[in-house]
């Protein structure tokens, strides 16, 4: 595997250099009290001479130039060189990994994948299972001596990487006139149990499918990551570069490494112009909960999903009552697995709105989204006389009202009415027209406690599943509560209904509409001991009923989380 996420780092560590060389050149002019001419001053040859020739009576007459105290430059260059010696480690580590399959045993398999269960792969965590079981038949595995030598020098190798960039990047330069730029280097460990990790049914036996008796498992992840934040006169550059690496105790099949990269330039032009232009990339293991079956070939080689997001908008004040929004975006899905290609896509967007602002801030406005999505692959299917290819891209219309509106002053409205249009280019009777909603509430009735309650209906952004189109039916409460300065409490609770009204089985009458309820209830615990310390755990009970069969579930997931910042 070919570990990019140190070249993405080194690129933008090396846009960050050149943006210190700006700051350092406006700072050092900004620290003259009177105006710098490049050229003599021609009304008074006894005042100032002029910056250029200053420089070039320095040079003539042999005078050393002032050494410029270190600055942003020095804070740069420290986290590129930091960086990537991270990075190569991380190659070098991934190169000496040894797989070995082991050898097939007398667990039967199931061959009809129709007849699996619905699983997922939960990002919150797991649950202690029941001992190690034997491996299943040709799960890829890694070689445990030389598996454990290496985790071993390579987390100690992290370690020390980890903590030379933190010294390298921990003093901040504050610009003069200006807020200071923050790089953030960080370290953290997560411990994650899980009790059903391939979201199997209750109906299934786990040995048939998974080669194990136990649904459970318990895996640790760590990660390093950088923060950064470089103020520049009116504009903002930030980003958050995080990289980690997760093992597995049972199905070590599923160990992989990731990374969540993300950077933004908020960026103004004078008081009534501003927006944002970012880029993000997460590569990532493809969740399990939204699959209806587990085969083999999942567990030899689980999907790496990679996905990758660029935006850019803009808001207009026209005049102090009038506001003017317009905004593009694309998002690119790619799997890595060759049985899920099909799920590959491109989903292209731009959309405006125009708002009514009031003298208190609270807005109703009108808007409207064109969004157009490509699946570079198209979706096989076998009926009883052929095998069928369908192509799911779309074309989708909506337009609607926005509500953004403080009733009283602790509780807050933001509100969205649309009519939605989806065209597809194959098999229109899959054509889905209808209205959508969503309703926000927050009360805070204290300043320590805040409650949300959101009702919505709404078309996924985009789904792992056959289908392109699923509609959310549901509501959630969320409760917050900020104990002491040290610690914080929530909890979540959810009710969503999963209606499937786009899939091409459906339209080409292989199956019936799928319908899946899920239900969850959560709660998070966050102490926050020192500035750079953050703990926190947390609990998920998670199920799921379905009109499918096998489609059931029941999941419980905690973890525990520490992070440090430098």
């Amino acid at each position: 595997m070919r570990y990019r996420g140190g070249r993405i780092l080194a690129t933008w560590l090396a846009g960050m250099l050149v943006q210190g060389a700006a700051v350092a050149a406006v700072q050092a002019a900004s620290r003259d009290a009177r105006p710098v001419h490049w050229t003599r001053h021609v009304a008074d040859h006894d005042g100032d001479r002029g910056a250029l020739q200053r420089v070039l009576v320095r040079i003539v007459h042999g005078l050393p130039a002032p050494m410029p105290r270190p600055g942003n430059w020095a804070l740069a260059l420290a986290g590129l060189i930091g960086a990537g010696a991270i990075a190569r480690r991380r190659v070098s580590f991934m190169r000496h990994r040894t797989p070995v399959v082991f050898p097939p045993t007398d667990v039967p398999w199931i061959a009809d994948a129709s007849q699996l269960g619905d699983a997922r792969l939960a990002d919150d965590a797991p649950s202690i299972g029941d001992g190690l079981q034997p491996p299943p038949a040709d799960v890829l595995q890694l070689h445990p001596a030389r598996d454990r030598a290496t985790r071993a020098a390579g987390g100690r190798a992290h370690l020390t990487y980890c903590l030379a960039a933190g010294l390298l990047l921990s003093p901040a330069v504050r610009a003069e006139g200006q807020d200071a730029a923050k790089l953030t280097p960080f370290v953290e460990a997560t411990l994650t149990t899980d009790d059903n990790v391939f979201r199997i049914s209750k109906d299934i036996d786990p040995a048939t499918v998974i080669g194990s008796s136990s649904r459970a498992d318990t895996y640790h992840a760590t990660a390093f990551g950088l923060n950064a934040e470089m103020p520049l006169s009116l504009q903002r550059f930030v980003a958050n570069l995080t990289f980690n690496s997760t093992r597995y105790q049972r199905f070590s099949g599923l160990d992989s490494n990731g990374h969540d990269l993300r950077g933004s330039w908020l960026w103004q032009g004078g008081k009534e112009l501003r927006g944002e232009l970012g880029l993000s990339e997460t590569y990532s293991l493809a969740s399990f909960a939204q699959l209806l079956s587990t085969t083999p070939d999942q567990l030899r080689t689980p999907d790496q999903l990679r996905v990758r997001q660029g935006f850019v908008n803009g808001t207009w004040m026209v005049t102090p009552y009038w506001r003017l929004r317009a905004a593009g975006d694309r998002l690119e899905q790619r799997n890595s697995s060759p049985a899920a290609l099909f799920n590959d896509v491109t989903i292209d967007g731009v959309e405006a709105a125009l708002s009514r602002v009031s003298k208190a801030g609270n807005s109703i406005g009108f808007s409207t989204r064109l969004e157009r999505g490509k699946f570079p692959n198209p979706e096989s299917f076998t009926t009883p006389l052929s095998t069928t290819l369908i192509d799911n891209a779309y074309r989708q219309y909506a337009a609607g009202l926005t509500l953004d509106w403080t009733v009283t002053g602790i509780s807050h409205l933001v509100a969205r009415a649309d009519q939605v249009s989806r065209r597809y280019d194959q098999l229109p009777q899959r054509n889905f027209t209808g209205q959508t909603g969503r309703i926000e509430l927050t009360w805070t009735p204290t300043g320590k406690m805040t409650l949300i309650a959101i009702a919505r209906r709404d078309i996924s952004p985009y789904e792992y599943t056959r289908s392109s189109l699923v509609l959310l039916k549901g509501f959630g409460l969320r409760a917050g509560w900020h104990v002491t300065p040290k610690i914080d409490l929530s909890a979540d609770l959810e009710a969503v209904t999963r209606s499937y009204v786009a899939d091409p089985a459906q339209a080409l009458g292989l199956t019936g509409q799928r319908d899946d309820r899920v239900r969850s209830m959560s709660a998070l615990f966050s102490y926050h001991p020192i500035p750079r310390i953050d703990v926190q755990a947390s609990l998920l009970h998670e199920t799921r009923s379905s009109n499918v069969a096998f489609g059931d579930y029941a999941a419980h997931v905690a973890w525990l989380n520490a992070r440090f910042a430098f």
